[in-house]
Protein backbone atom coordinates (compact mmCIF):
# COMPACT_ATOMS: atom_id res chain seq x y z
CA UNK A 1 0.00 0.00 0.00
CA UNK A 2 3.19 1.90 0.53
CA UNK A 3 4.79 1.59 -2.55
CA UNK A 4 1.64 2.44 -4.60
CA UNK A 5 0.50 6.08 -2.63
CA UNK A 6 4.60 6.39 -3.56
CA UNK A 7 3.82 5.49 -6.91
CA UNK A 8 0.66 7.32 -7.07
CA UNK A 9 1.77 10.64 -5.60
CA UNK A 10 5.11 10.20 -8.13
CA UNK A 11 2.45 10.42 -11.13
CA UNK A 12 0.44 12.91 -9.75
CA UNK A 13 4.06 14.86 -8.90
CA UNK A 14 4.97 14.10 -12.32
CA UNK A 15 1.37 15.33 -13.86
CA UNK A 16 1.50 18.77 -11.96
CA UNK A 17 5.10 19.57 -13.12
CA UNK A 18 4.23 18.51 -16.67
CA UNK A 19 0.89 20.90 -16.38
CA UNK A 20 2.76 23.43 -14.84
CA UNK A 21 5.77 23.68 -17.42
CA UNK A 22 3.06 23.99 -20.24
CA UNK A 23 1.40 26.99 -18.15
CA UNK A 24 4.91 28.83 -18.19
CA UNK A 25 5.73 28.57 -21.56
CA UNK A 26 2.08 29.42 -22.64
CA UNK A 27 2.21 32.19 -20.12
CA UNK A 28 5.44 33.75 -21.61
CA UNK A 29 4.83 33.34 -25.33
CA UNK A 30 1.31 34.77 -24.53
CA UNK A 31 2.86 37.89 -22.73
CA UNK A 32 5.36 38.26 -25.65
CA UNK A 33 2.35 38.95 -28.35
CA UNK A 34 0.61 41.24 -25.89
CA UNK A 35 3.34 42.93 -26.12
CA UNK A 36 2.90 43.41 -29.86
CA UNK A 37 -0.35 43.29 -29.34
CA UNK A 38 -1.05 46.29 -27.47
CA UNK A 39 2.13 48.15 -29.09
CA UNK A 40 0.56 47.77 -32.06
CA UNK A 41 -2.73 48.81 -31.05
CA UNK A 42 -1.22 52.44 -29.73
CA UNK A 43 -0.16 52.77 -33.14
CA UNK A 44 -3.53 51.45 -34.61
CA UNK A 45 -1.94 48.56 -36.49
CA UNK A 46 -4.59 46.64 -38.07
CA UNK A 47 -4.43 43.43 -36.17
CA UNK A 48 -6.76 40.47 -37.66
CA UNK A 49 -6.60 37.69 -34.77
CA UNK A 50 -5.04 37.23 -31.56
CA UNK A 51 -4.32 33.86 -30.64
CA UNK A 52 -3.19 31.29 -27.46
CA UNK A 53 -2.04 28.28 -28.33
CA UNK A 54 -1.53 27.04 -32.22
CA UNK A 55 -3.21 24.28 -34.10
CA UNK A 56 -7.16 24.12 -34.60
CA UNK A 57 -9.06 26.58 -33.19
CA UNK A 58 -11.45 25.32 -29.57
CA UNK A 59 -12.49 29.01 -28.69
CA UNK A 60 -13.06 32.20 -31.14
CA UNK A 61 -14.53 35.45 -30.84
CA UNK A 62 -15.56 38.54 -32.70
CA UNK A 63 -14.34 41.58 -30.71
CA UNK A 64 -15.99 45.17 -31.40
CA UNK A 65 -12.78 46.18 -33.04
CA UNK A 66 -13.35 43.53 -35.72
CA UNK A 67 -10.30 41.67 -34.53
CA UNK A 68 -10.87 37.72 -34.07
CA UNK A 69 -9.19 36.28 -30.15
CA UNK A 70 -9.37 32.35 -30.58
CA UNK A 71 -8.22 29.59 -28.41
CA UNK A 72 -6.38 27.06 -30.05
CA UNK A 73 -6.06 23.15 -29.23
CA UNK A 74 -1.93 22.70 -28.75
CA UNK A 75 -0.39 24.91 -25.64
CA UNK A 76 2.63 25.14 -26.98
CA UNK A 77 2.82 29.23 -28.70
CA UNK A 78 0.67 31.61 -30.28
CA UNK A 79 0.75 34.68 -32.26
CA UNK A 80 -0.82 38.16 -32.87
CA UNK A 81 -1.54 38.44 -36.88
CA UNK A 82 -1.19 41.73 -38.42
CA UNK A 83 -2.25 42.65 -41.15
CA UNK A 84 -0.05 43.07 -44.24
CA UNK A 85 2.61 41.57 -42.16
CA UNK A 86 4.87 39.92 -45.00
CA UNK A 87 3.79 41.89 -47.68
CA UNK A 88 2.85 45.35 -48.91
CA UNK A 89 -1.33 44.95 -47.92
CA UNK A 90 -3.88 47.70 -49.18
CA UNK A 91 -4.99 48.72 -45.64
CA UNK A 92 -3.78 51.57 -44.59
CA UNK A 93 -2.79 50.62 -41.54
CA UNK A 94 -1.47 47.10 -42.18
CA UNK A 95 2.24 46.15 -40.84
CA UNK A 96 4.02 47.30 -43.30
CA UNK A 97 2.28 50.63 -44.60
CA UNK A 98 3.39 52.10 -40.69
CA UNK A 99 6.44 53.94 -40.38
CA UNK A 100 9.50 52.19 -39.68
CA UNK A 101 10.15 53.29 -36.62
CA UNK A 102 6.53 52.63 -35.12
CA UNK A 103 7.07 48.84 -36.52
CA UNK A 104 10.63 48.27 -34.77
CA UNK A 105 8.85 49.40 -31.14
CA UNK A 106 5.95 47.09 -31.82
CA UNK A 107 8.54 44.59 -32.65
CA UNK A 108 10.26 45.38 -29.70
CA UNK A 109 7.40 45.28 -27.27
CA UNK A 110 7.19 41.40 -27.04
CA UNK A 111 10.63 40.67 -26.10
CA UNK A 112 10.38 44.03 -23.62
CA UNK A 113 7.16 42.22 -22.24
CA UNK A 114 8.91 38.90 -21.44
CA UNK A 115 11.57 40.67 -19.90
CA UNK A 116 9.54 42.44 -17.50
CA UNK A 117 7.50 39.32 -16.60
CA UNK A 118 10.56 37.65 -15.64
CA UNK A 119 12.10 40.84 -13.79
CA UNK A 120 8.58 41.22 -11.75
CA UNK A 121 8.86 37.03 -10.87
CA UNK A 122 12.79 37.67 -9.58
CA UNK A 123 11.74 41.03 -7.54
CA UNK A 124 8.78 38.68 -6.23
CA UNK A 125 10.17 35.38 -5.71
CA UNK A 126 13.42 37.19 -4.08
CA UNK A 127 11.20 39.38 -1.85
CA UNK A 128 9.46 36.51 -0.69
CA UNK A 129 12.01 33.36 -0.76
CA UNK A 130 15.06 35.45 -0.81
CA UNK A 131 18.11 35.16 -3.22
CA UNK A 132 18.95 32.03 -4.62
CA UNK A 133 22.69 30.95 -3.41
CA UNK A 134 25.33 28.40 -3.99
CA UNK A 135 27.57 26.64 -1.96
CA UNK A 136 29.30 23.16 -0.98
CA UNK A 137 27.70 20.40 0.92
CA UNK A 138 30.93 18.76 1.54
CA UNK A 139 34.75 19.89 0.84
CA UNK A 140 37.59 17.09 0.85
CA UNK A 141 39.58 17.23 3.79
CA UNK A 142 43.49 18.15 2.75
CA UNK A 143 46.02 18.97 5.35
CA UNK A 144 47.96 20.67 2.74
CA UNK A 145 44.80 23.27 2.73
CA UNK A 146 44.00 23.75 6.07
CA UNK A 147 43.18 27.47 7.02
CA UNK A 148 42.72 27.93 3.54
CA UNK A 149 39.29 25.91 3.08
CA UNK A 150 36.21 26.31 3.38
CA UNK A 151 33.48 24.01 5.35
CA UNK A 152 30.85 21.56 4.91
CA UNK A 153 27.44 23.67 4.13
CA UNK A 154 29.23 26.98 3.29
CA UNK A 155 27.33 29.44 1.17
CA UNK A 156 29.50 31.03 -1.18
CA UNK A 157 28.06 34.80 -1.71
CA UNK A 158 30.94 36.44 -3.50
CA UNK A 159 34.41 35.69 -4.61
CA UNK A 160 37.54 38.27 -4.96
CA UNK A 161 40.66 37.91 -6.27
CA UNK A 162 43.90 37.51 -4.06
CA UNK A 163 44.17 42.00 -3.71
CA UNK A 164 40.35 41.68 -2.41
CA UNK A 165 39.36 43.09 -5.92
CA UNK A 166 37.00 42.38 -8.91
CA UNK A 167 34.13 41.15 -6.52
CA UNK A 168 31.66 38.61 -8.36
CA UNK A 169 28.37 37.70 -6.67
CA UNK A 170 27.82 34.42 -6.98
CA UNK A 171 23.72 33.89 -8.04
CA UNK A 172 23.74 30.85 -10.75
CA UNK A 173 27.04 28.46 -11.37
CA UNK A 174 28.43 30.27 -14.35
CA UNK A 175 29.41 32.84 -11.86
CA UNK A 176 31.97 30.58 -10.53
CA UNK A 177 33.63 30.21 -13.74
CA UNK A 178 33.39 34.13 -13.94
CA UNK A 179 35.42 34.50 -10.65
CA UNK A 180 37.95 32.06 -11.32
CA UNK A 181 38.99 30.88 -14.73
CA UNK A 182 42.66 31.34 -15.46
CA UNK A 183 43.68 30.85 -11.74
CA UNK A 184 46.06 28.68 -11.14
CA UNK A 185 46.37 25.94 -8.24
CA UNK A 186 47.49 27.78 -5.19
CA UNK A 187 46.67 31.23 -5.67
CA UNK A 188 44.68 32.21 -2.83
CA UNK A 189 41.00 34.15 -3.66
CA UNK A 190 38.76 35.50 -0.86
CA UNK A 191 35.23 34.40 -0.54
CA UNK A 192 32.22 35.80 1.76
CA UNK A 193 30.39 33.20 2.95
CA UNK A 194 27.24 32.47 5.08
CA UNK A 195 28.09 29.59 8.28
CA UNK A 196 25.92 28.36 10.70
CA UNK A 197 23.42 31.31 9.88
CA UNK A 198 26.41 33.92 9.97
CA UNK A 199 28.01 35.96 7.47
CA UNK A 200 31.89 36.17 7.33
CA UNK A 201 33.75 38.19 4.94
CA UNK A 202 37.01 37.58 3.46
CA UNK A 203 37.50 33.83 4.03
CA UNK A 204 40.76 33.16 2.05
CA UNK A 205 40.72 29.98 0.31
CA UNK A 206 43.85 28.08 -1.40
CA UNK A 207 42.62 26.96 -5.25
CA UNK A 208 43.47 23.23 -5.04
CA UNK A 209 43.28 23.36 -9.67
CA UNK A 210 43.84 25.27 -12.39
CA UNK A 211 40.84 26.69 -13.74
CA UNK A 212 40.93 26.89 -17.53
CA UNK A 213 36.97 26.64 -18.54
CA UNK A 214 36.55 26.60 -22.60
CA UNK A 215 32.65 27.26 -22.00
CA UNK A 216 30.24 28.00 -19.35
CA UNK A 217 29.35 23.96 -19.09
CA UNK A 218 32.86 23.26 -17.41
CA UNK A 219 32.12 24.82 -13.66
CA UNK A 220 33.21 21.23 -12.41
CA UNK A 221 36.66 22.50 -12.90
CA UNK A 222 36.04 25.56 -10.42
CA UNK A 223 34.23 23.12 -8.18
CA UNK A 224 37.49 21.15 -7.81
CA UNK A 225 39.54 24.41 -7.64
CA UNK A 226 37.56 25.08 -4.44
CA UNK A 227 37.93 21.55 -3.16
CA UNK A 228 33.79 21.15 -3.28
CA UNK A 229 33.51 17.24 -2.64
CA UNK A 230 32.58 15.03 -5.94
CA UNK A 231 30.58 11.73 -6.50
CA UNK A 232 29.81 9.06 -8.98
CA UNK A 233 26.73 9.69 -10.83
CA UNK A 234 25.45 5.77 -12.37
CA UNK A 235 23.82 5.59 -16.09
CA UNK A 236 22.43 2.00 -15.39
CA UNK A 237 22.01 -0.92 -18.04
CA UNK A 238 20.76 -3.27 -15.91
CA UNK A 239 22.23 -4.03 -12.06
CA UNK A 240 21.49 -6.20 -9.44
CA UNK A 241 22.75 -3.59 -7.21
CA UNK A 242 22.26 0.21 -8.49
CA UNK A 243 19.32 1.92 -9.72
CA UNK A 244 19.30 5.09 -12.77
CA UNK A 245 20.57 7.95 -11.48
CA UNK A 246 21.62 6.36 -8.40
CA UNK A 247 25.31 8.40 -6.90
CA UNK A 248 27.42 6.89 -4.80
CA UNK A 249 28.48 8.62 -1.70
CA UNK A 250 30.56 6.41 0.71
CA UNK A 251 31.63 3.00 2.15
CA UNK A 252 30.05 2.39 5.36
CA UNK A 253 31.27 -1.42 5.58
CA UNK A 254 33.95 -2.87 4.65
CA UNK A 255 32.50 -6.17 4.80
CA UNK A 256 35.07 -6.80 7.84
CA UNK A 257 33.76 -9.79 10.29
CA UNK A 258 31.02 -12.39 10.21
CA UNK A 259 28.12 -10.28 10.92
CA UNK A 260 26.35 -7.78 8.72
CA UNK A 261 25.95 -5.36 11.19
CA UNK A 262 27.72 -1.58 10.03
CA UNK A 263 30.67 -1.02 11.39
CA UNK A 264 31.60 2.54 12.92
CA UNK A 265 33.43 3.42 10.08
CA UNK A 266 32.66 5.85 6.87
CA UNK A 267 34.95 6.62 3.75
CA UNK A 268 33.48 8.69 1.24
CA UNK A 269 34.35 8.51 -2.34
CA UNK A 270 34.90 11.02 -4.12
CA UNK A 271 36.33 9.75 -7.35
CA UNK A 272 36.45 6.22 -9.23
CA UNK A 273 40.02 5.56 -8.73
CA UNK A 274 39.25 5.60 -4.92
CA UNK A 275 36.10 3.26 -5.13
CA UNK A 276 38.32 0.84 -7.49
CA UNK A 277 40.94 1.54 -4.41
CA UNK A 278 37.91 0.21 -2.12
CA UNK A 279 37.22 -2.98 -4.65
CA UNK A 280 40.10 -4.39 -6.80
CA UNK A 281 41.00 -7.08 -4.01
CA UNK A 282 38.03 -8.04 -3.22
CA UNK A 283 37.30 -11.92 -3.75
CA UNK A 284 34.11 -14.28 -4.06
CA UNK A 285 32.61 -13.90 -1.13
CA UNK A 286 33.16 -10.76 0.39
CA UNK A 287 30.34 -8.36 1.21
CA UNK A 288 30.78 -4.61 0.88
CA UNK A 289 28.07 -1.74 2.23
CA UNK A 290 27.53 1.34 0.42
CA UNK A 291 25.29 4.24 0.67
CA UNK A 292 24.03 5.80 -2.79
CA UNK A 293 21.89 8.30 -3.25
CA UNK A 294 18.81 7.26 -4.92
CA UNK A 295 15.82 9.43 -6.41
CA UNK A 296 12.45 9.60 -4.11
CA UNK A 297 14.76 9.35 -0.79
CA UNK A 298 15.24 12.18 1.34
CA UNK A 299 18.37 10.41 2.92
CA UNK A 300 20.42 7.61 1.34
CA UNK A 301 19.90 3.88 0.87
CA UNK A 302 22.42 0.91 2.14
CA UNK A 303 23.33 -1.21 -1.12
CA UNK A 304 24.86 -4.22 0.03
CA UNK A 305 27.21 -5.37 -2.66
CA UNK A 306 28.17 -9.60 -2.59
CA UNK A 307 31.24 -10.26 -5.17
CA UNK A 308 30.85 -13.84 -6.69
CA UNK A 309 33.23 -15.76 -8.67
CA UNK A 310 33.23 -13.35 -11.69
CA UNK A 311 34.54 -10.38 -10.15
CA UNK A 312 37.84 -12.17 -9.76
CA UNK A 313 37.67 -12.43 -13.50
CA UNK A 314 37.24 -8.99 -14.11
CA UNK A 315 40.69 -7.03 -15.15
CA UNK A 316 40.17 -4.05 -12.41
CA UNK A 317 42.73 -2.00 -14.59
CA UNK A 318 39.96 -2.04 -17.30
CA UNK A 319 37.42 0.43 -16.14
CA UNK A 320 34.78 -0.52 -19.00
CA UNK A 321 35.19 -4.38 -17.69
CA UNK A 322 34.69 -3.30 -14.08
CA UNK A 323 31.44 -0.91 -14.95
CA UNK A 324 30.60 -4.34 -17.00
CA UNK A 325 30.29 -6.24 -14.18
CA UNK A 326 28.22 -3.37 -11.68
CA UNK A 327 25.89 -3.05 -15.03
CA UNK A 328 26.90 0.46 -15.44
CA UNK A 329 26.69 1.96 -18.66
CA UNK A 330 28.56 5.00 -18.05
CA UNK A 331 30.34 7.52 -14.85
CA UNK A 332 29.69 11.09 -14.62
CA UNK A 333 31.30 13.45 -11.66
CA UNK A 334 28.50 15.19 -9.83
CA UNK A 335 29.35 17.51 -6.67
CA UNK A 336 28.21 18.24 -3.22
CA UNK A 337 26.81 21.36 -3.99
CA UNK A 338 23.81 22.83 -1.95
CA UNK A 339 21.19 25.69 -2.76
CA UNK A 340 19.60 27.91 0.06
CA UNK A 341 17.93 30.82 0.11
CA UNK A 342 18.96 34.56 1.31
CA UNK A 343 16.65 37.31 2.56
CA UNK A 344 17.63 40.89 1.56
CA UNK A 345 16.83 44.50 1.77
CA UNK A 346 14.33 45.96 -0.21
CA UNK A 347 16.88 48.17 -1.92
CA UNK A 348 19.43 45.34 -2.27
CA UNK A 349 16.57 43.17 -3.49
CA UNK A 350 15.82 45.35 -6.45
CA UNK A 351 19.33 45.95 -7.42
CA UNK A 352 19.92 41.79 -7.26
CA UNK A 353 17.23 41.55 -9.10
CA UNK A 354 18.83 43.60 -12.09
CA UNK A 355 22.18 41.95 -11.81
CA UNK A 356 20.58 38.56 -12.24
CA UNK A 357 18.24 39.01 -14.74
CA UNK A 358 21.45 40.86 -16.68
CA UNK A 359 23.25 37.68 -15.84
CA UNK A 360 20.91 34.83 -17.23
CA UNK A 361 21.04 36.77 -20.48
CA UNK A 362 24.73 36.84 -20.93
CA UNK A 363 24.47 33.49 -19.98
CA UNK A 364 22.00 33.21 -22.79
CA UNK A 365 24.17 35.01 -25.45
CA UNK A 366 27.42 32.74 -24.15
CA UNK A 367 25.67 29.92 -24.73
CA UNK A 368 24.84 30.70 -28.35
CA UNK A 369 28.21 33.03 -29.46
CA UNK A 370 29.65 28.75 -27.79
CA UNK A 371 27.67 26.78 -29.99
CA UNK A 372 28.37 28.51 -32.83
CA UNK A 373 32.22 28.70 -32.43
CA UNK A 374 31.83 24.77 -31.53
CA UNK A 375 32.84 25.18 -28.02
CA UNK A 376 29.52 23.86 -26.71
CA UNK A 377 28.12 20.57 -28.71
CA UNK A 378 24.29 20.68 -29.76
CA UNK A 379 23.69 18.00 -27.18
CA UNK A 380 24.27 20.62 -24.91
CA UNK A 381 20.77 22.32 -25.46
CA UNK A 382 17.69 21.65 -26.23
CA UNK A 383 14.44 22.77 -27.94
CA UNK A 384 10.41 23.34 -26.39
CA UNK A 385 10.46 19.71 -25.88
CA UNK A 386 13.67 19.88 -23.50
CA UNK A 387 12.49 22.57 -22.26
CA UNK A 388 9.08 21.20 -21.51
CA UNK A 389 10.94 17.78 -19.59
CA UNK A 390 13.19 19.70 -18.11
CA UNK A 391 10.76 22.15 -16.58
CA UNK A 392 8.24 19.58 -16.04
CA UNK A 393 11.29 17.55 -13.63
CA UNK A 394 11.95 20.81 -11.73
CA UNK A 395 8.22 21.75 -10.66
CA UNK A 396 7.78 18.11 -9.52
CA UNK A 397 11.21 17.89 -7.40
CA UNK A 398 10.52 21.30 -6.33
CA UNK A 399 7.24 23.54 -7.19
CA UNK A 400 8.35 26.66 -5.78
CA UNK A 401 11.41 26.49 -8.30
CA UNK A 402 8.64 27.44 -10.60
CA UNK A 403 8.84 30.86 -10.34
CA UNK A 404 13.03 30.72 -10.87
CA UNK A 405 12.15 28.44 -14.07
CA UNK A 406 9.67 30.94 -15.25
CA UNK A 407 12.17 33.66 -15.16
CA UNK A 408 14.66 32.00 -17.12
CA UNK A 409 12.45 31.07 -19.70
CA UNK A 410 11.06 34.75 -20.00
CA UNK A 411 14.25 36.60 -20.01
CA UNK A 412 15.56 33.33 -23.08
CA UNK A 413 12.43 34.32 -24.96
CA UNK A 414 13.72 37.96 -24.67
CA UNK A 415 16.94 37.90 -25.95
CA UNK A 416 16.32 35.34 -28.38
CA UNK A 417 13.74 37.01 -30.05
CA UNK A 418 15.98 39.51 -30.56
CA UNK A 419 18.54 38.31 -32.22
CA UNK A 420 19.11 39.21 -35.86
CA UNK A 421 18.07 35.30 -37.53
CA UNK A 422 15.19 35.18 -39.99
CA UNK A 423 11.84 34.77 -38.89
CA UNK A 424 12.53 36.16 -35.39
CA UNK A 425 11.72 40.04 -33.97
CA UNK A 426 15.19 40.70 -34.11
CA UNK A 427 15.74 39.78 -37.79
CA UNK A 428 12.44 41.84 -38.73
CA UNK A 429 13.52 44.91 -36.89
CA UNK A 430 16.78 44.68 -39.14
CA UNK A 431 15.25 44.82 -42.13
CA UNK A 432 13.27 48.08 -41.12
CA UNK A 433 16.17 49.94 -39.43
CA UNK A 434 17.48 49.39 -43.57
CA UNK A 435 14.29 50.58 -44.95
CA UNK A 436 14.31 53.59 -42.40
CA UNK A 437 18.27 54.12 -44.14
CA UNK A 438 17.26 53.26 -47.51
CA UNK A 439 14.22 55.10 -47.23
CA UNK A 440 12.60 52.11 -49.25
CA UNK A 441 11.96 48.46 -48.32
CA UNK A 442 13.88 45.50 -50.02
CA UNK A 443 11.63 43.39 -51.79
CA UNK A 444 8.70 42.18 -49.50
CA UNK A 445 8.85 39.10 -51.50
CA UNK A 446 12.30 38.69 -50.80
CA UNK A 447 12.07 39.63 -47.08
CA UNK A 448 8.99 37.07 -46.85
CA UNK A 449 11.35 34.12 -48.59
CA UNK A 450 14.25 34.99 -45.91
CA UNK A 451 11.77 34.92 -43.16
CA UNK A 452 10.31 31.17 -44.34
CA UNK A 453 13.44 29.62 -44.80
CA UNK A 454 14.54 31.01 -41.09
CA UNK A 455 11.21 29.63 -40.10
CA UNK A 456 12.25 26.24 -40.97
CA UNK A 457 15.62 26.15 -40.19
CA UNK A 458 14.61 27.42 -36.36
CA UNK A 459 11.92 24.43 -36.35
CA UNK A 460 14.31 21.75 -38.05
CA UNK A 461 16.93 22.94 -35.24
CA UNK A 462 14.79 22.71 -32.21
CA UNK A 463 14.00 19.56 -33.19
CA UNK A 464 17.54 18.68 -34.27
CA UNK A 465 18.54 19.38 -30.56
CA UNK A 466 15.40 17.69 -28.82
CA UNK A 467 16.38 14.64 -30.54
CA UNK A 468 20.04 14.44 -29.55
CA UNK A 469 19.06 15.13 -26.11
CA UNK A 470 17.21 12.07 -26.55
CA UNK A 471 19.79 9.96 -28.30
Amino acid sequence: MIVNLLSFASVMATVGGVLGALLILMIMITVHEFGHYIVGKIFKFKINEFAIGMGPAIYKRQLKSGEQFSIRALPVGGFCAFEGEDDEGDDPNAFNKKKPWQRILVLLAGATMNYLLALLIIIISMGTMGQSVVGGGLFIDDPAYSGYSLENDDIILSIKNSEKKDKTNIYITTDFISALNHKKKGEIVYVDIIRDGEKIFDVPVKLRADVECKNITMVDMAYDALGIGSTMMLDISESKWFKQDDYIKKLVDRGVGEDEKYHDFEEFLFTYEQFIGVIKDKKEGDVITLWVGRKGFEASVPVKIEFDKAWEEVDKTDQIAVQKYFGIKDITTGYYTISDHQRLGFFTTIGHSFEYSFKIGGMVLQSLGQIITGAIGLNAVGGTVTTIVTTTEIIAFNPLLAFEIAALIGVNLAVFNLLPIPALDGSRIVFCIIEWIRKKPINRKVEGIIHGVGLVFILAFAVLVDVLQFI
